[in-house]
């Protein structure tokens, strides 16, 4: 064991230091290479891969022995906005449309788990379950309502399952999160002349939840994994700054309550031959949770609001695995993803939009105890229109158009078996 937990120390060290990036709402999908090469059909179902644990708990059952998994994504976003004139007001001065957006991220994610007996089970996984990370060069038409915006998270989760016969197997873990949040923007100071300042909000805080699986194997070759990861309540403590000029204007310190979104997840593994498996996976989260969020002051005094008014989001996925060898298996898949960014609040912070997922992939064994994972994305993100209010009391001034996005992920993972 004590090489599990050295690999734990290493992996949470990874993710700390790590990269962000949106993905439906601001929460990571990018959790797994296998997974991703379906694009995450059947995910909650075990497969080959322990990384099945963060959507199912129940999924270490399906490992003997003690098996550990590095998994890493770079996520390549683009989105850019397509300014419309009419509904922004600096356009007129010459402002432009920030530029792209998007930030490369790199996401790591680590798994370990270890057979006790024939019954009891243990697992970890560390990762990052939400991200954001977006940035606008100035100067440009929506300036004083987003510059930067920033979302990191690392999440460990150790997790106990158990098998309670051949056909059902449970799972449970309990997970702790740090969270930092980060937004800035150049707020209307003065109207004449035109001047902006700097505002930035930043807020972190630890956060505890649970994870809860169950996963059913009713015939041979058919695998179903069901999984729901709680909502984590979240007061972001920290502070908001003014600036203009390098001077500080206001300087107050802050806090912001969220309730992080709960997801249910069912993932679907059939097999239709001896080569070729069937997988389907759906999934929902409740971000509908996030409406307008108070930044409030430590007078008690609200200063600012987050106004997120979200929906619910859905994801739908189908793919295939085909063992084209004893070493080599080949995986694609399709998904449609229903963002929770609704219309009327949609801004170049977080453009998020319906999205199709296109993913193929591969593992290879290079023996019974050595494999890789390898998946590629390519997603199509909607056009969506985008378009802010003036809101003087804040100092900002709306602007508007189109946001046109797509995003390319590479994953891959390495996994080892120990014993078995």
């Amino acid at each position: 064991m004590r090489r599990l937990n050295v690999l734990a120390a290493v992996a949470l060290g990874a993710v700390v230091a790590s990269g962000e990036c949106q993905a439906g709402g601001f929460a990571l999908r990018e959790q797994s290479a296998a997974g991703q090469g379906a694009s995450f059909a059947g995910a909650a179902a075990p497969g080959d891969s322990p990384s099945a644990m963060f959507w199912n708990p129940a999924a270490i059952t399906a490992f003997d022995g003690v098996t550990i998994e590095a998994d890493h994504s770079l996520i390549l976003p683009r989105s850019s906005l397509s300014v419309d004139p009419s509904i922004s007001s600096l356009a007129g001065f010459g402002f432009g449309n920030g530029g792209d957006v998007g930030i490369d991220a790199y996401v790591p994610s680590f798994y370990g788990t270890w057979q006790v007996n024939d019954e009891v089970y243990l697992g970890l996984s560390v990762n990052s379950p939400f991200g954001l990370a977006t940035h606008s060069e100035t100067p440009w038409v929506g300036q004083s309502e987003h510059l930067r915006a920033k979302v990191r998270s690392v999440a460990v989760t150790p997790t106990v399952g158990y098998r309670i016969n051949d056909m059902i197997s449970v799972g449970v873990g309990a997970t702790t999160q740090y969270m930092s949040v980060s937004l800035s923007r150049m707020p209307v100071l003065a109207s004449s002349p035109l001047t902006f300042g700097t505002g930035t909000i930043e807020g972190e805080d630890w956060s505890f939840g649970a994870t809860a699986g169950l996963t059913l194997t009713p015939m041979e070759g058919t695998e179903i994994g069901f999984g729901y990861r709680s909502p984590m309540i979240v007061s972001l403590d920290g502070s908001m700054l003014v600036t203009s000029g390098g001077a500080a204007v206001s300087s107050v310190e802050t806090t912001a309550g969220i309730t992080l979104p709960e997801t249910v997840t069912l993932g679907l593994r059939q097999a239709i031959n001896d080569r070729f498996t069937l997988l389907a996976g759906l999934e929902w989260t409740n971000w509908s949770r996030l409406g307008t969020v108070p930044v409030v002051a430590s007078s008690g005094a609200t200063v600012s609001t987050l106004a997120f008014e979200y929906g619910d989001g859905w994801m739908v996925s189908l793919g295939g695995e085909y063992d084209f060898s004893d070493q080599l298996t080949l995986r694609a898949g399709a998904g449609y993803e229903w963002s929770p960014v609704k219309d009327a609040h949609r801004s170049m912070r977080l453009p998020d939009a319906d999205r199709l997922w296109l993913s193929a992939g591969a593992s290879y064994e290079f023996s019974s105890a050595l494999s890789l994972d390898f998946a590629y994305t390519h997603i199509f993100v909607s056009d969506a229109p985008v378009s802010v209010a003036t809101d003087a009391a804040i100092g900002v001034i709306g602007y508007g158009g189109t946001a046109e996005a797509d995003i390319d992920i590479i994953s891959a993972a390495l996994r080892y078996k120990f014993g078995g």
